[in-house]
């Protein structure tokens, strides 16, 4: 057989050795990039599944913000704050609403009656409708913020359904998490809880627990943040992050005009009673990434990203609109990159017109088709 030039000089891209194939994935920092290389034939598919199956890159997946279309208003895109691009992949949501939770690839609403939903937008998977329950404080003319996060201990396609009910004295939290086997929960004031998971199938409220208080609230003038975080680092401590929210009055009420600064203090916890022994104000966060908003709160390792991420930093997304007394006349806004180091603002993701009277991006993680 004679072969002409064009003929010799044509790569073989389907059967480029693993080696290659794990030099371009390590190119890659989007987790929309992987499933799309997986995407591109057998080899580079099976080359990609091998490298997701290890646990380190399993547990450093980056999320992604989902933001409006400016086609349908019960759709959703991604945007990738590394390659700082728009994918369009038309999520679709039930409603024009505030999502009240992003937990394990799960998006949560809650209706007017009440009822949480969770939904996969990314699988061919049913949605889970949680049992109807009280929720105390109930605004008809603002649903989607009668409940402010929905946070998931793990895929509801595989775990244990049941309740546990906190006692009615016990609220205005604002973050949640789970960390060495209890819920910990933070609100404005500095006032932490823990409690353990008890089964219970009364979602009604009647069989209530008294929680741990691990911090009590602390009503002083300059201790209010208008929002609360609680996440695990990666050295496996307890952090709290507090954000300070500028607010102004004007004719029709209060607004806010974003963001003013955070604080992140580590939290010692005593281990025989579980109280707050001791606050640390951290001035760096080593190679923590924080990510926090609406969805469940993360951190990852800036190392594991070939400097892609800011370090010492948080990735925030806007999900101050409960207070409002007229929501986003001009869209949400408040998001962005905030260094804890020198206490600077910079962008990940620009404003679009898009964005006008719609619901605020939040944080997701995207599975894997292998998953």
């Amino acid at each position: 057989m004679v072969l002409n030039k064009e003929e010799e000089s044509t790569p073989d891209w389907a059967n480029l050795d693993a080696l290659a194939l794990n030099l371009i994935l390590d190119k890659l920092a989007e987790t929309i990039d992987h499933i799309w290389f997986g995407a591109v034939c057998k080899n580079w598919s099976s080359v990609a599944k091998l490298s997701h199956q290890n646990q380190q890159f399993r547990s450093n997946v980056l999320p992604m913000l989902m933001i409006p279309t400016k086609r349908k208003r019960t759709q959703r895109s991604l945007y990738g704050i590394i390659s700082k691009r728009v994918y369009q992949f038309q999520l679709r949501v039930q409603y024009n609403r505030r999502c009240c939770g992003s937990s394990h690839g799960w998006l949560a609403t809650v209706n007017r009656h009440s009822v949480i939903t969770l939904r996969n937008p990314f699988k061919n998977v049913a949605h889970i409708r949680l049992p109807p329950m009280n929720c105390g404080y109930y605004n008809p003319r603002r649903i989607e913020n009668n409940v402010h996060k929905v946070i998931l201990s793990t895929n509801p396609m595989t775990s244990q359904e049941f309740w546990t009910n906190i006692c009615d004295d016990y609220v205005g939290f604002t973050d949640a998490t789970f960390y060495k086997g209890l819920v910990y929960a933070v609100g404005r004031w500095n006032n932490i809880v823990s409690f353990n998971l008890i089964y219970s199938n009364d979602s009604s409220g009647y069989e209530q627990i008294i929680p741990n208080v691990v911090s009590p609230p602390k009503i002083e003038e300059n201790n209010y943040a208008e929002r609360a975080y609680l996440v695990k680092s990666l050295e496996g401590d307890l952090w709290l992050v507090r954000r300070f929210i500028n607010r102004y009055d004007a004719y029709i009420g209060i607004r806010t005009t974003g963001t003013k600064r955070f604080e992140v203090y580590k939290l010692e916890l005593d281990a025989q009673n579980g109280k707050l022994l001791q606050m640390l104000k951290l001035e760096s966060l080593g190679d923590n990434v924080l990510f926090l908003g609406d969805n469940e709160s993360i951190s990852l390792p800036a190392s594991c990203f070939s400097n892609c991420l800011q370090s010492d930093s948080i990735y925030f997304s806007d999900d101050f609109n409960d207070d409002e007394p007229k929501p986003y006349p001009f869209g949400p806004f408040d998001w962005g990159i905030y260094n804890v180091k020198n206490g600077s603002f910079s962008q990940h993701c620009p404003y679009k017109s898009s964005f006008r009277r719609m619901p605020p991006p939040l944080w997701v993680l995207p599975p894997y088709v292998w998953d």
